[in-house]
């Protein structure tokens, strides 16, 4: 995983980025994934290696400024492509369960929303209200586009934070069921 999202970002990144800085202008992306904002049950491999995405973000985006480059990361949410539907057939219980929460976006609809915030020159790109609430929460010291846009995460921070209460909460009850259900059946089969 680490290869593939992390590296595989790294990489390319690396063959224009001298070019860019030579015309000093240029706009870098990187696609996370909203597991990449929140771990999640079923991703202890995926979501770390987008995780990492946000970092790498972070650094270059401070290297890179002063030359007129900048850098977006994307927190797409479930998007309907042959890549969701073949992951649905061996998702786990819980994975399947917890992603219902969020809904699953047509790819144009998460496209037009990634390119119009590359264009101009956001750092975060979210789609759909779940994807604005976890970019908020989790904004940390990313870079912000607009003093708006930061007076927004201070003003929402505390709700959005007493919302993600909720959702965790649920998550958790979420496993527990889960857990629970699957321990009685694996019971039930050694009484038989």
């Amino acid at each position: 995983m680490m290869e593939l999202n992390y590296l595989g970002s790294v990489y390319p990144t690396r063959a224009v980025i001298t070019t860019m800085k030579e015309r000093r202008m240029g706009r870098i992306m990187f696609v996370s994934s909203q597991a990449g904002q929140i771990g999640l049950f079923g991703y202890t491999a995926y979501s770390p290696s987008k995780f990492a995405l946000r970092g790498l973000a972070e650094a270059l985006q401070m290297e890179i400024k002063p030359y007129n480059i900048y850098v977006t990361v994307a927190f797409p949410p479930d998007t309907d492509t042959p890549l969701l539907a073949e992951e649905n057939k061996s998702k786990p219980l819980e994975t399947k369960l917890i992603s219902e929460t969020s809904g699953v976006w047509q790819p144009d609809q998460v496209a037009k929303i990634l390119v119009k915030d590359v264009v101009q020159g956001n750092f975060n790109s979210s789609v759909g209200p779940d994807g604005y609430m976890l970019s908020a929460l989790t904004c940390g010291m990313s870079p912000v586009t607009s003093i708006t846009e930061g007076l927004q995460q201070i003003v929402t921070m505390g709700l959005f934070r007493t919302i993600a209460l909720f959702y965790l909460g649920s998550f958790d009850s979420i496993v527990r069921r889960c857990m629970i259900q699957r321990e009685q059946s694996k019971a039930a089969d050694k009484r038989e």
